[in-house]
């Protein structure tokens, strides 16, 4: 589902409505090479009692979420998904997935510690601007100086000069924007995706966002070594928001929208 620009927050909700209203479907619990090989470019899976990064990219059974729209997840502990990174036609060619998390909490809701503020993390092996490869990078919200609303709108290309909302960015997070390839593009260029679009899904109930740079590299084979794995923690949220992007492939169906509820029900029931 692809949204233009200029998409406002109420046409976007519009769009999405078909996403999280719709009948939910049971997720098929299936070894991870069957993910890989059945399954969209892009798609995700649920990995159930996965405490560790490592033990995720270890996981061989998967939750599969290609055709879910709506899933209920334990409202405490890290949760961790697997993105099928797998496209013969692409094998080898570096990319990168735009992962956005979007935690929405009930302001009502009494006690308990609230996810809040703005999480950043680009993985390993990006390039820099003199094409030297990257460490991991990782900011917490007490570690940005930057609120949501500023950060969304540094990335709008709607919004400022392009190079004074880059510089401004930088000077908050750091150099988080890198190119995925020695001879490729920084993720900047891709910028709404961090802008008007994330803007387009937040909401009043939205407490925190967390933004992600994954890189990987596009492979034919349903036994990849190297799988595409991230977290999200719900730490009181009532719900999330993930939306999934891969802009330097072209693959039908460009958006992955979840709809993840840590309290209550799907429609349908949905819960793994």
């Amino acid at each position: 589902m692809k949204l233009p620009g200029s998409l406002t927050a109420a046409a976007a909700a519009a769009l999405l409505l078909p996403f999280i209203s719709g009948p939910a479907i049971s997720a098929d619990r299936v070894h991870r090479s069957l993910f890989y090989d059945n399954t969209p470019f892009g798609s995700l899976a649920w990995m159930k009692g996965v405490k560790t990064r490592s033990a995720a990219r270890d996981r061989l059974t998967v939750n599969n979420l290609a055709d879910d729209n709506c899933i209920v997840l334990p409202a405490k502990g890290i949760q961790w998904f697997m993105i099928n990174h797998r496209d013969p036609d692409l094998d080898g060619v570096p990319g990168y997935f735009s992962v956005r998390i979007l935690y929405r909490t009930n302001p009502d809701a009494a006690g308990g510690a609230i996810r809040q503020g703005l999480h950043i993390q680009r993985n390993g092996n990006w390039y820099d601007g003199s094409r030297r490869v990257a460490r991991p990078y990782e900011r917490h919200p007490e570690q940005i100086a930057l609120s949501e609303q500023d950060f969304i709108a540094l990335h709008d290309p709607a919004e400022g000069d392009e190079e004074k909302s880059h510089a401004a960015l930088e000077a908050s997070l750091g150099p988080w924007h890198m190119a995925p390839s020695a001879d490729d593009q920084t993720s900047w260029t891709d910028r709404h995706l961090f802008g008007a679009r994330l803007r387009a899904y937040s909401s009043p109930g939205t407490s925190a966002i967390s933004a992600r740079l994954i890189r990987f590299t596009a492979t034919s084979s349903a036994s990849s070594a190297d799988p595409v794995v991230f977290w999200l923690d719900p730490l009181g949220a009532t719900s999330a928001l993930i939306l999934v992007d891969a802009p330097r492939h072209d693959y039908q169906g460009s958006r992955r929208v979840y709809d993840v509820l840590f309290e209550g029900t799907c429609p349908g029931d949905n819960a793994p």
